[in-house]
């Protein structure tokens, strides 16, 4: 099979074989990326019924999307080969570790808090694994763990009852890893239902997941036999090992959960996947330093495919700002790369408007005025207020987990305002003290997930939010984060769902309509996106970001007039740099680049100090006669603060192809160049990212190749109105294949 293609995949090698079939690594030559492809076994036939169904409980696994989780790519059929085309995951399986050495508690922690995550949320989608075993649990050098063979798991659309209907003996010739017509599983791992051929739910994958964690804290199974058969007896009727003679300084909430889990009569077990990883956490407070969620290193790797940590590029990439709960988010016209991007929202620290300390103040009532100007962080000074108020909170309640929780937001809310790595070291303190006080508190893991966002860490904030949503169901937070998150991550349906979850738990909340429109508007739904930020304005009057997001998508309407009003309104309640940034983008637009000088002067000397606003600064500076200088020292500052971010996650493509266009338009062709070399390598379909490609090359002199990223961005969704008003395009609408593809890609006339 080395050597030879099958499908659009070219076989490189082979990573294993077993009873259903070899795994092999390949290539997969249309996304130009490593796979892992599993070929079905062509030594014996599988009937017609066994085929649609393992298609069926494959599709349904493929839809699980979860960091700890196999991503299956494909389920294909050619020349009578059946395959599975998979996520290739360069690390060791658990197995080859445990061979090797004994986990360190703390390593042991991390890795099952990992995979009860995995399970919970494929016990969610109503998936049962039924083969859970070190085998089947991949460790990557980075310590991400990865739950792998859910493809030949069990769709139960019940997830947490009895099952189907259908025993493990009727599908076990089926779908074993094993020898056809044993029960489907491994049976040292088995529970003892499995075991006898019975139907499972999800408590038998707790059985099984006990035995692991029993496996992995003191390198022994719970239950030994010297064969099969007295393997199988020991698992139905014997007690298991002791565990606390086996790894004397195992925690006791830990052997008790163990314990629970290993209970042979699945009613007895502790009965859901998310509860045992609750229990992980709980038992891990005071002995494992920091979150249990995996923290990437800066190595990056090939076989890992995590959303990056960068706020992905949207629908576009302009300098117009939109305020949506916490962040700003780039949305206007073509300054600065003419781009949409999500921001940090940088107006100073104003004066607490609420007071602060009253007579008779408790630590709750103190709590309770914290959260209610966290629930209002758009009001002038209340985050400061909040502040101040849950210091004084736990000043008179150290044990106060709520009001610990209250602090981790509000320095997140604080550093998102004016950036500083002292308010995120101290919202990390303040949200791991709420969470080491009371596990089970939801609020304390908000805090948590919110820093995790912050941080970078995708995958531990959403872990996070929904610990939080499950302990708190009729909470509508744990829901607004999510969706927040996943519009960070290009997950738009997912985010709309947790929004629409959110909305319908808290109906009045206007921070909830604040992340509708942000969603809507990142796809390009510019009508439903005003309609949803009129309404948080009129559920908060005289809010200052809904007005600057309302500016921003009027004028994605057309509507700059009302833009224009709207923004005016929210320099009335606030000035601040944002608010001058889109004054000076939209004149930008107009072509009135004098008058967007001093607006975007205003903007940095605010101190909106990031490579957004100087790249808009120095894009003014450029069109504005005898400002040749400054423009060369406001790219220089735009090239050294984007550099910076870069360096944090290099991955950021969005970033890179700034990054080009800044270096261009500072004359540095050749340096934008070498930039667009791996951007160009990934293939994005991004209108943002093909944009601002585009730019590079029109400055760098690759008209060819301008004209190709251009037509890939319109078709993407790029606006043609954003086209023809960039002034770097000028020569480039004059050219005649301009007007021949972008009209044609567009369905509109392109004029000069």
């Amino acid at each position: 099979m080395i050597g030879r293609k099958l499908s659009h995949y070219d076989i490189l090698d082979s990573l294993g074989a077993g009873g259903m079939g070899v795994v092999y690594r390949a290539r997969d030559t249309r996304l130009n990326r490593e796979v892992a492809i599993k070929i079905l076994p062509t030594d014996r036939p599988l009937s017609e019924t066994a085929r649609l169904r393992f298609q069926r409980e494959a599709m349904a696994a493929s839809a699980l999307n979860h960091p700890n989780i196999i991503t299956i790519y494909e389920i294909g059929s050619e020349e009578s080969t059946d395959f599975i085309a998979m996520e290739y995951v360069r690390g060791v399986t658990l197995r080859s570790v445990l061979k090797k050495r004994a986990l360190e508690l703390e390593e042991a922690f991390r890795y099952c808090v990992q995979i009860a995550d995995a399970l919970a949320k494929a016990h969610a989608a109503g998936i049962i694994h039924r083969d859970l075993k070190p085998g089947n649990i991949m460790i990557t050098e980075d310590g991400l763990v990865k739950v792998l063979d859910f493809g030949l798991a069990k769709f139960d659309p019940s997830a947490g009852g009895t099952g189907d209907g259908s025993s493990d003996s009727d599908t076990a010739a089926q779908f074993s890893l094993t020898q056809p017509g044993m029960v489907t599983g491994t049976v040292a791992y088995m529970s003892p239902e499995q075991a006898r051929g019975e139907r499972v739910d999800v408590r038998s994958d707790i059985f099984s997941f006990g035995i692991v964690m029993f496996e992995m804290l003191s390198g022994q199974l719970p239950f030994t036999g010297p064969n099969s058969m007295a393997l199988l007896h020991s698992l139905h009727f014997s007690a298991p090992r002791d565990l606390s003679q086996l790894r004397p300084k195992t925690p006791r909430p830990l052997i008790g959960l163990i314990s629970r889990m290993l209970e042979k009569k699945p009613e007895k077990r502790i009965q859901t996947m998310a509860d045992v990883a609750v229990e992980l956490r709980r038992s891990a407070a005071g002995l494992v330093d920091g979150p249990l969620t995996w923290h990437p290193s800066d190595a990056t790797l090939d076989m890992v495919r995590l959303p990056s940590d960068s706020f992905l590029s949207r629908f576009s990439r302009r300098q117009i700002w939109i305020a949506a709960a916490l962040l700003v988010v780039v949305v206007g016209a073509g300054v600065g790369g003419w781009r949409y991007l999500i921001k940090k929202r940088s107006s100073a620290p104003a004066a607490a408007t609420t007071q602060e300390f009253l007579p008779g103040d408790t630590a709750y009532s103190l709590y309770q005025r914290a959260r209610q100007n966290l629930d209002h962080w758009d009001r002038e000074g209340a985050v400061e207020t909040a502040i101040k108020l849950a210091e004084r909170a736990v000043q008179l309640d150290p044990q106060s987990a709520a009001s610990y929780s209250a602090l981790g937001e509000a320095y997140v809310l604080k550093n998102r305002d004016n950036p500083d790595p002292q308010w995120m070291k101290l919202a990390t303190q303040y949200a791991n003290k709420a969470i080491a006080l009371d596990s089970y508190l939801s609020t304390a893991h908000i805090a948590l997930g919110l820093v995790e966002m912050e941080s970078g860490d995708t995958a531990g904030a959403e872990k996070e939010f929904r610990i939080a949503a499950d302990l708190d169901p009729k909470n509508a937070a744990p829901h607004r984060w999510l969706g927040r998150l996943y519009d960070k991550t290009q997950r738009e349906k997912d985010a709309k769902q947790q929004l629409t979850a959110a909305l319908q738990l808290e109906p009045g909340d206007w921070k909830i309509y604040m992340e509708l429109g942000l969603n809507a508007y990142q796809s390009g739904r510019y009508q439903e996106a005003a309609t949803n930020w009129e309404e948080a304005l009129r559920l908060e009057p005289d809010n200052s970001p809904a007005l600057r997001n309302l500016g921003a998508v009027y004028h994605a309407l057309a509507r700059d007039d009302d833009a224009a009003a709207a923004l005016q309104h929210a320099l009335q309640i606030k000035p601040n740099a944002d608010i001058y940034n889109n004054l000076g983008t939209i004149r930008f637009y107009q072509g009135r680049y004098q008058d967007a000088v001093p607006a975007f002067e205003k903007t940095v000397a605010l101190g909106a100090n990031n490579f957004d606003n100087w790249a808009s600064l120095a894009d003014a500076y450029r069109w504005t006669p005898g400002n040749a200088d400054k423009a060369k020292q406001a790219y220089a500052t735009a090239i050294r603060l984007v550099r910076e971010e870069i360096a944090k996650n290099p991955n950021q493509l969005d970033l890179r192809a700034l990054l080009a266009t800044y270096l261009a338009k500072s004359g540095d062709k050749a340096g934008a160049l070498q930039e667009l070399k791996p951007v160009e390598q990934a293939h994005s379909k991004d209108p943002a990212i093909l944009y601002s490609t585009a730019v590079a090359y029109e400055l760098g002199g690759n008209r060819d190749k301008a004209l190709q990223s251009l037509l890939a961005a319109v078709k993407a969704g790029q606006s043609l109105d954003d086209i023809q008003n960039d002034p770097e395009l000028v020569g480039l609408r004059a050219d005649p294949q301009y007007h021949l593809k972008i009209a044609g890609a567009s369905g509109t006339k392109a004029s000069q």
